[in-house]
């Protein structure tokens, strides 16, 4: 005679510490594991504020725009050296930005 699942959970036993510790150290490995990496996207990519360079022919701008301004995405329809960075802020964003110049 086959036993059927329930059957087989109470000759083994119930949850106990065990599978508890189990349970706990491997939902830890996890979120290290996979969450980390995704949720550190998020830091490393961060834009800085920019504003227009002195005495620009282009860039008209007044102050410092920072993302969700109106004339954030303004920078992309210039050249890049009529605007910089704001901020000593170091990101996958400013690194970039300086290999492509």
């Amino acid at each position: 005679m086959a036993l059927t699942t329930d059957q087989y959970l109470e000759k083994i036993g119930s949850f106990g510490r065990y599978q508890i510790l189990l349970l706990v150290f491997l939902n830890g490995l996890i979120f290290f594991w996979f969450g980390w990496p995704v949720m550190i996207v998020t830091f490393i990519t961060a834009e800085p504020a920019w504003r227009c360079v002195a005495n620009s022919s282009v860039c008209q701008l007044n102050g410092t725009m920072k993302p969700k301004h109106d004339n954030y995405s303004f920078r992309c329809d210039i050249d890049r050296d009529q605007w910089e960075f704001v901020d000593d802020f170091t990101s996958v964003v400013t690194e970039v930005s300086e290999f492509i110049n």
